[in-house]
């Protein structure tokens, strides 16, 4: 128990009601960055009803692979990255990052689709 003012606010600090920590589970090949220049960034991901991809800001912090560009709603709606601090006991397999537009039921070049 705190035995003064100071010890709890000490304690209520560092147990937070809501924990904003943010998670990479697959993080091969991703990094983190802040944008710093005003040059011209967009997300590689529309958000739902969108038919453009939006802007990363100065200032704002995104993920990076390769030349995909993420902000982090984004990333979080693709399963990129998550809240949950336990996921690497949930599961051990690397999920597949499924294209924006769904083509999965178009036959493959060359497939005659029999």
């Amino acid at each position: 128990m705190p035995d003064n003012d100071h010890d709890r606010v000490v304690l209520e600090d560092t147990q937070p009601e809501i924990d904003e920590r943010l998670y990479v589970p697959y993080s091969a090949g991703w990094s983190v960055h802040i944008k710093r220049s005003g040059g011209t960034e967009r997300c590689f991901s529309q958000h739902p009803g969108q038919d453009f991809f939006h802007l990363i800001i100065r200032g704002e912090i995104y993920l990076e692979n390769g030349d995909e560009r993420f902000c982090l709603t984004c990333a979080m709606r693709r399963g990129i990255i998550c809240r949950e601090r336990m996921f690497w006991k949930h599961d051990s397999t690397v999920p597949t990052i499924e294209p924006l537009d769904d083509t999965s039921d178009l036959p493959l070049q060359g497939d005659s689709g029999e």
